[in-house]
């Protein structure tokens, strides 16, 4: 076969295991490594991929010495599985070498160009007045689906694009549900939105279709509960009350509207109405829907338990194990220093039960049968007492940050799973000085400005506004190592904002609020 014209042609799938088919049979794509570098050739089909960000992708930090020549070799690897006809030492043409780097020519073969193609035929039959002929093209989008995309590959590049799939994924559901809703299907909806929820339980456009879906079917009760149910999550999940979306939904089952009402559109702000009492010997109360407003996050328990367990750890223990809170600080926030350091106490405790119990240099030893304290008795004692007032000090401030790593980590995954939804309350923007989500100090590289940037992040103004202007020229960034790669910032630089850098994608963002000028 040259370029797949001779022979039966391939078939390239990453939504699920990454497999390349021919006459529906899988070839086999050799090492894990190379199925990875496979997968980042798929990701850019049709583009060149510079083999430095092939090796970036598929090592991440731990590069081999010699990168270029290992993706070489795989790469020689995968052309004798794709185009096993290639005479030896000519140029490859399904996948070629380029000025530019490794070019895979396989547009019209993947499986997620198939599954975009779908939705972009099923919007234009809605659009037409077809929704049965939508509602089937997006089921069969769907179903070539079989799992989670890029399954088994690891790594920032493939954990980036594996999320933006997983929610075009949910936004395929969320316009097959609002087109079965549309048509009258509820009855047949229902049980299939419980499984969606599940599955994606941040999207606000199936919960809300959910109620509505309820609601048409006649269950009013249950589809208030689901509201009220989906609030309490968010609450808990995230710290804010549910997207206008929701609260329209509600709006719509409180007033009890026409039972075929489709999912609403985020509509216009409006002054909230007044709902008269429906007709009933026992009339509902009149509602007045809130509006958004923040609440924390309810960590702070959990944080007064780790400063508890970090204060008494070394005190119970005479400082023996004062190391376990920072390792587990250091294990669940991937922060190596504090595996550093609780590996510095544990070695301090262990020399100095080492030193004063053989080799004995102050002579505690000798006065072990005294009643009076020596000198090398109270050098020992303050030695330890000393090492554990300090691993004690040093753990309580280290769990005393375990909140804002808490919102941190809660507020990437909300965005992970709700890009547009986190765009719109704020995540990652500190330059808003009304937020709905306290996000723990997190800083959006693609919406924050220059010299905001500048400020929050304590980096020099000439690099955040370099960087403003390389995202403006080429682009939104994907992940906070982009800025290694397009020479923006060092490895060090980056490694040590990491925990607080977030890339959402491009997308109208919030506009920063004025402070209030006093009169």
């Amino acid at each position: 076969m040259n370029d797949g014209r001779v022979g039966a042609p391939l078939r390239f799938e990453i939504l699920g295991e990454v497999r390349v088919l021919r006459d529906n049979v899988s070839l086999p794509l050799g090492p894990a490594k190379q199925q990875a570098v496979l997968a980042v050739l798929l990701l850019q089909a049709g583009r060149p991929v510079p083999t430095h960000q092939i090796v970036d992708a598929v090592w991440g930090d731990d590069p081999p010495e010699n990168g270029a020549n290992v993706v070489q070799k795989y790469v020689a690897g995968l052309r004798r599985v794709l185009d096993p006809d290639r005479a030896p030492r000519t140029p490859g043409e399904l996948l070629a070498l380029t000025g530019s780097g490794y070019l895979l020519r396989a547009e019209g073969r993947v499986d997620a160009d198939d599954f975009q193609a779908t939705i972009t035929r099923a919007e234009a039959e809605q659009a037409a007045g077809q929704p049965a002929a939508a509602s089937a093209t997006l089921r069969g989008g769907l179903a070539l689906w079989r799992g989670e995309a890029l399954a088994g590959l690891t790594g920032p590049v493939f954990d980036s694009a594996r999320t933006r799939l997983a929610d075009t994924r949910a936004t395929a559901w969320e316009r097959w549900a609002e087109v079965e809703l549309a048509q009258g299907r509820s009855a047949a909806l229902i049980g299939e939105l419980a499984r969606l929820i599940e599955e994606f339980p941040l999207r606000e456009g199936l919960r809300a279709q959910q109620m509505l879906a309820l609601h048409q079917a006649g269950r009013q009760a249950e589809a208030l509960a689901a509201y009220r149910d989906a609030r309490e999550f968010f609450l808990d999940e995230v710290g804010a009350e549910p997207g206008e979306r929701m609260r329209a939904a509600h709006l719509t089952i409180l007033r009890n509207d026409g039972p075929a009402s489709p999912a609403p559109a985020i509509p216009a702000p409006r002054p909230a109405p007044v709902i008269p009492p429906p007709p009933d010997p026992m009339p509902m109360p009149m509602y007045v829907p809130e509006p958004p407003r923040y609440l924390p996050p309810r960590r702070a328990f959990h944080t007064a338990l780790e400063i508890v367990f970090a204060l008494i750890a070394p005190f119970f223990t005479c400082g023996v194990a004062g190391w376990i809170y920072l390792t587990y600080a250091g294990i669940r926030r991937r922060n190596p220093w504090h595996v550093v350091a609780a590996g510095t106490y544990l070695a301090l405790v262990v020399i100095g039960f080492f030193v004063f119990t053989f080799i004995d240099p102050f002579g505690t030893m000798a006065t072990i049968d005294s009643d009076e304290m020596s000198t090398g008795d109270n050098i020992e004692m303050l030695y330890f007492v000393s090492l554990m007032v300090i691993t004690a000090v040093h753990s309580v401030i280290v769990a005393s940050k375990a909140d804002g790593y808490y919102r941190r980590d809660q507020a990437r995954q909300f965005a992970a799973f709700a890009p547009d939804r986190a765009r719109e309350v704020g995540i990652g923007r500190p330059d808003l000085h009304m937020r709905l989500i306290d996000d723990g100090g997190l800083i959006d590289l693609n919406h924050v400005s220059g010299p905001e940037l500048a400020r929050v992040a304590r980096l020099p103004a000439e690099v955040c506004l370099a960087i403003e202007r390389d995202r403006q020229a080429r682009g939104a960034f994907y992940r906070p190592e982009d800025l290694v790669a397009r020479g923006l910032a060092d490895q060090r630089t980056v490694r040590r904002l990491s925990s607080r850098l977030i890339c959402l994608p491009p997308g109208p963002a919030p506009v920063a609020a004025p402070w209030p000028v006093p009169r």
